[in-house]
């Protein structure tokens, strides 16, 4: 038998090496080249996402995958690099408060916009465009951005070429979670004041500029028959939910000869295979929807791989419905805002699910992140200014153990046993719904948890119910039909704000706050934060909700995981502008073949 097997093993071993080797192209000096393009136009560079994009408005929608498109089609006033560094896009200059653009009071900022730039369709940008793009982001009612902005108190123009922006909070007599429908609520509701994070968000894709004009002519069919921006790339066509395409731009204003590839091609796969597949072969370019336990083979088939670990980069998460009856914080039927939690049956729940996970397994595991991730221990990304090194001894963040997480068995099952009896009757077999974006390692990690929960606590509670992002989005919004949720969340602004809006108040209602989680504590630190400039006040607030978060428990963290971009070596300088997040300036990428 043992013979048998050794015989079998290596001629599978003799099979993947000639396999292997057959996907190599020699040069004359022997080093590997890159999968063949010759069947295909080499000035269309084809990018494959993780899923399909929403409708192609970065005022209203939010995603990954919209962002890396609608980022070549509409530039923003200011735009970010990898290493976090600023530079002006549609505006003129990064405003200070030494050239005038920052108030003395730092409440204000104006910023002078650059003249003689049009949008694609030849109308003139002016600064009524910013001030309609703004307002559809604070106020139009499908926008899943206007939390990102919520500091924003408001936009004026000064003159055609001039934009005054002032920043503010609510006052705090009105209360948290005032609705702001209009400039004019904003005006009587929030008292104006700094805003530290200002220039990060006005970096941010949703600010992106798009035409007033052309987006009240098209109506319903913005942002999928009819996208109009001021970027190296022009929309051309949406042919189906899969795939986008976009062209370069000839009369961009930065100069449409620095722009490499005359065309982009976007493609949705979720298959990590047929991706791998595809970049063997060359029938893509440039995907980060790569499987971890390809790594190795793709490398091999002349695959370039670039790895970023930067602090923008993609934390995994779960998330409990605070409405919900089983796992939330209800007071009287509705969501508990006080900030100070009564324990009940749904809260002692929460907890011994919290302590019966282990994400350990996930980092170590080759067909999820095969070592591209480590742990996480909070919702704060590492190397943002609100990441708690020190875990005060005492609290929730102080248990946690590199080894093993959160996860405590024992506690997970002295929260249990506080369950009532009549409580505990309603746990029959999958009576908790567990959503998930239908993305192959996220499905394999909400499994698992489910596993992790089941042998903890010996009952099968969870029922992973996989389904298309935008809809896991949509329920979002709401906190209904579900009682946990699977999230991933990135920070393009590379500041810690950005990372609130997963638990702050202002981003109930959106979808971005999974756990529609509002906590009067909570939120006064993250305002504290938000309306400073000294970094040491900013960090003591974050330190302060971080803290009390892990208290709470709405959220349990997974891991951070590393960027893994897989590419054809045809394509350069895609290293240089990789963000610690997923996001690539294609614009700036350069064909080398």
């Amino acid at each position: 038998m043992k013979k048998t097997f050794l015989v079998i093993f290596l001629v599978i071993l003799s099979l993947s090496l000639l396999w292997a080797g057959g996907a190599k192209e020699k040069g004359a000096a022997g080093a590997v080249k890159g999968p063949s393009i010759k069947d295909r136009d080499p000035d269309t560079l084809i990018f494959v996402l993780r899923a399909q994009p929403q409708p192609l408005d970065p005022n209203l929608f939010t995603t990954l995958y919209e962002a890396q498109i609608m980022r070549e089609i509409n530039e923003t006033l200011i735009g970010i690099r990898p290493d976090g560094s600023f530079y002006p896009v549609l505006a003129t200059e990064i405003p200070t408060k030494e050239n005038g653009g920052f108030s003395a009071d730092g409440a204000t900022v104006t910023l002078k916009l650059r003249r003689n730039v049009s949008f694609h369709n030849g109308n003139p940008f002016t600064a009524e465009d910013v001030v309609f793009s703004f307002n559809r982001i604070l106020h139009h009612p499908k926008s899943a951005s206007k939390s990102m902005f919520a500091a924003i108190k408001k936009v004026e123009a000064v003159d055609p070429h001039t934009v005054k922006i002032t920043t503010g909070y609510v006052d705090p007599k009105y209360g948290i979670n005032q609705k702001m429908e209009s400039w004019a609520d904003r005006e009587q509701y929030m008292v104006a004041a700094p805003y530290g994070p200002i220039i990060n968000i006005l970096a941010h894709y949703c600010s992106g500029i798009e035409n007033k004009a052309t987006v009240e002519k098209a109506g319903a069919d913005y942002g999928t028959k009819v996208v109009v921006g001021t970027g190296p790339y022009k929309f051309v066509s949406w042919p189906n939910p899969q795939e986008v395409n976009i062209t370069r731009n000839d009369s961009w204003w930065n100069g449409a000869d620095k722009v490499a590839f005359k065309n982009i091609q976007y493609r949705a796969i979720s298959e990590n295979q047929q991706v791998a597949n595809a970049l063997r072969t060359g029938e893509i370019d440039v995907s980060h929807n790569i499987s971890r336990l390809e790594l190795d083979s793709l490398g091999k088939a002349g695959v370039s791989l670039a790895r970023g670990q930067g602090a923008g980069r993609t934390m995994y998460y779960i998330g409990f419905s605070m409405y919900s009856p089983m796992v939330g914080q209800l007071k009287d039927g509705k969501p508990d805002k006080s900030g100070s939690y009564t324990p009940q049956d749904s809260t002692y729940l929460r907890s011994a699910i919290f302590y019966s996970i282990d994400p350990v397994p996930f980092t170590k595991q080759v067909d999820i992140f095969n070592g591209t991730a480590v742990p996480a221990d909070q919702i704060m990304h590492p190397g943002l200014i609100g990441y708690v090194t020190d875990r005060p001894a005492g609290t929730t963040l102080g248990e946690w153990k590199k080894e093993s997480s959160y996860f405590n068995a024992a506690k997970a099952k002295e929260f249990f046993n506080k369950l009532s009896p009549e409580f505990k009757a309603k746990l029959t077999p999958e009576s908790l719904n567990f959503i998930v974006s239908n993305i192959p390692e996220r499905v394999k990690m909400a499994n698992i948890i489910k596993d992790q929960v089941k042998t903890t606590l010996g009952v099968d509670l969870l029922k992973v119910i996989p389904m298309v992002h935008a809809q896991l989005i949509g329920m979002g919004k709401t906190g209904e039909g579900y009682d946990i949720s699977f999230f991933g969340w990135f920070t393009p602004t590379l500041d810690s704000d950005y990372t609130c809006i997963i638990y702050s108040s202002d981003s109930v209602g959106t979808g971005m706050n999974a756990a529609v989680y509002s906590n009067a504590k909570v939120q006064d630190n993250i305002v504290k934060a938000r309306h400073s400039v000294d970094p040491a006040v900013r960090k003591a607030a974050y330190t302060a909700a971080t803290v009390q978060l892990l208290e709470d428990k709405p959220y349990v963290p997974l891991v951070y995981q590393d960027v893994i971009i897989g590419y054809n070596p045809r394509v350069g300088a895609l290293e240089e502008n990789l963000f610690g997040t997923e996001i690539i300036d294609v614009h700036n990428l350069k064909k080398l073949q």
